[in-house]
């Protein structure tokens, strides 16, 4: 059960050093410019001040995801930049996140990211299970608040999303980046890239934890500690970081070490409806279903209307031979997956031909 949850990352892995305090402003200009070409391409309905702000939200989405527009269409990995984006039509959360802000921004809207700490998106690689926080923008129009989200199908969220600021939203990007680059083999690029995320956003918990995990993985377990501690002094419940702990202390034969790290992680996990799937998942992994079965019960009570846990449910229970009990959850997946289809509106990148 705790080998996958003690390879928890969040979002990606990372070097330890020292980040600088200051912002590099130029990095955040350059991430959130428009291309030219992009610029030319707006339609005169979304720059049109004159016409309400509500109204030319709605045509900035539409022309981003219309066939007659951008027609953009949604590819997890890798994560492109706004430019990269426009010239492959082709975006995850975080870059059309982006590219939103940017345009909504040319035309006098009020744009902003938005992040959701404790939402769910998951990639398991190489035994390593990847969790991530979910990215979206935010706009003011006509008074009111709106949410564009282009992740719905991939994400599991719980609270509601809070405003950040474009230091972290940048970091973001540099972080997609560093576990990108870790995930192909290139551990400088990847350190690289973390350090441009610390640069920007040195107060995160996820960056500090990711840093140790770079660490851990090139063998320098003091280095690895030193950043997980970082992580936990700015987030005392931060589950990436406690998981990451009590691996590394175990693999180095502290156990009175790893027990205390343990008994918080347990702590926070109680709570932490995204932890009791993972557990679940782990557990249903290895043949006992029984005992997934408690833990996905535990995560639907936390988060009730999250489909992937019901759609885990309803496999558990078909594998038991209990049809009817797989049939009620299923079901209830099926619901709670249309009203999140219905919501998001991009359809998926086809994939890569041959070669």
């Amino acid at each position: 059960m705790w080998r996958v949850l003690c390879l928890l990352l969040l979002l990606a892995s990372a070097s330890w050093r020292d980040a600088v305090a200051a912002t590099p402003r130029a990095d955040i200009e350059a991430a959130l410019a428009l291309p030219e070409a992009l610029r030319l391409a707006l339609p005169a309905e979304v720059l049109d001040r004159r016409v309400d702000d509500a109204v030319r939200m709605q045509r900035l989405v539409d022309f981003m995801i219309g066939d007659d527009g951008l027609a953009l269409r949604y590819q997890e990995q890798p994560t492109l930049g706004i430019a990269e984006s426009f010239a492959q039509r082709r975006v995850n959360c975080l870059s059309f996140t982006m590219m939103f802000i940017a345009i909504a921004r040319a035309a006098g809207l009020t744009a902003y990211a938005q992040a959701s700490d404790d939402a769910l998106a998951m990639r398991v690689l190489d035994d390593t299970l990847y969790r991530a926080t979910h990215v979206n923008a935010g706009i003011q129009a006509a008074g009111e608040r709106y949410t564009v989200d282009v992740g719905w199908q991939a994400i599991l969220a719980g609270r509601a999303p809070q405003r950040i600021s474009d230091a972290r939203l940048v970091g973001s990007l540099h972080n997609n980046h560093a576990v990108e680059r870790l995930l192909a083999g290139d551990h400088a690029g990847a350190t690289r890239a973390i350090e441009a995320a610390l640069a920007l956003d040195a107060t995160s918990a996820t960056l500090w934890s990711n840093a140790g995990v770079l660490q851990w993985r090139a063998g320098q377990a003091d280095a690895a500690e030193r950043a997980y501690a970082r992580a936990l002094t700015l987030q005392r419940d931060h589950v990436g970081a406690l998981s990451n702990m009590v691996a590394l202390h175990r693999s180095r034969g502290m156990p009175r070490q790893a027990a205390s790290y343990d008994r918080r992680l347990q702590r926070v996990q109680a709570i932490d409806p995204f932890s009791q799937f993972l557990i679940a998942q782990s557990l249903a992994a290895s043949g006992s279903h029984r005992e997934a079965i408690v833990h996905y019960r535990r995560a639907i009570r936390l988060l009730p209307d999250e489909p992937r846990f019901h759609r885990s449910l309803a496999e558990v229970y078909r594998q038991l031979g209990e049809p009817a009990a797989a049939a009620r959850a299923g079901e209830r997946a099926s619901q709670l997956e249309a009203g999140q289809a219905s919501r998001r509106g991009i359809r998926d990148a086809p994939a890569p031909g041959p070669g």
